[in-house]
């Protein structure tokens, strides 16, 4: 259940490569349940960030997998859409256990 919301400026441009494979080989984690949701925003206030994400992470990885997770998809936004990494900002949000439901049922883990 890595998803990753990522807000992006209208006029960025992505690459052809496969966003969700670069993120499991730069995170060295399978695609298997991996999610990118892409959102094109129009407008942004305050500090700018070009390339902003929401990461949502069950309470269940370790912490080294989730810094892999997180580093991975930084260095896959970046090579994906031609950025500095500088340029790619990420918070991560941990779920805990219960509190995702999927196909109406509760998911434990």
């Amino acid at each position: 259940m890595p998803i990753a919301h990522c807000f992006i400026p209208q006029n960025l441009t992505p690459g052809d490569d496969d966003i969700v494979q670069l993120w499991a080989k730069e995170s060295g984690q399978s695609s298997a349940h991996m999610t990118i949701n892409v959102i094109h925003r129009s407008q942004q206030l305050g500090h700018p960030y070009p390339v902003m994400v929401t990461l949502l992470l069950p309470s269940l990885w370790s912490s080294d997998a989730i810094s892999s997770l997180q580093r991975g998809l930084a260095k896959a936004l970046s090579q994906h859409y031609g950025l500095s990494i500088d340029d790619i900002h990420i918070v991560t949000q941990i779920v805990a256990s219960g509190m995702v439901v999927e196909s109406g049922q509760e998911q434990h883990w």
